[in-house]
């Protein structure tokens, strides 16, 4: 494959992650993006991780670390850039994308609504973040200080799976 072949692929690849995050209607992780790629056999791992830092060094999309997940969010130099060139991707594709988005938007939601981070404060415990949003609006965060990183691991691990009821839990037995 020739150089110009070569770039050629790599603007689908941009092209296709623009118009994911586009119609995702916010942020995505990374690992999303990835999923939906390879496994439609567009892009290679190798491919791939140059297409998103071609993208963030252009300023087309914003990354940025949550806990253990890498949240793609586009600007607006992105929404720009793809109102110019979305013409270019296959409809087929796009149809493709907007498909298995519709199949993958609730964990895409639960991904960018239902967050838990830790770090280890100065006075050596660690302290877990943890919060539910639906449609950006906080509707419960929790604060906890732990004593080790592994609890602190353990604790934001759980957290994706029983926020619910402890969300659940505080409503009944604080109203």
């Amino acid at each position: 494959m020739n150089k110009n072949e070569m770039d050629e692929v790599f603007t689908v690849y941009k092209l296709i992650i623009l118009y994911m995050l586009d119609r995702a209607e916010g942020d995505v992780t990374q690992a999303m993006l990835s999923t939906f790629l390879l496994e439609s056999g567009y892009a290679n791992f190798v491919s791939l991780a140059e297409s998103y830092a071609q993208l963030e060094k252009r300023d087309l999309v914003r990354i940025r670390m949550e806990g253990d997940k890498k949240f793609l969010q586009l600007t607006d130099a992105g929404k720009e850039a793809l109102g110019f060139f979305c013409a270019q991707l296959n409809p087929l594709i796009r149809k493709q994308v907007d498909e298995w988005l519709v199949e993958h938007g609730r964990q895409i939601r639960e991904d960018r609504e239902v967050t838990a981070v830790y770090e280890r404060m100065v006075s050596g415990v660690y302290e877990v973040r943890m919060s539910v949003k639906e449609r950006g609006v906080t509707q419960l965060e929790v604060k906890l200080s732990v004593p080790d990183a592994a609890s602190a691991e353990a604790i934001a691990g759980k957290w994706k799976e029983k926020n619910t009821g402890i969300y659940q839990y505080l409503i009944e037995n604080l109203f």
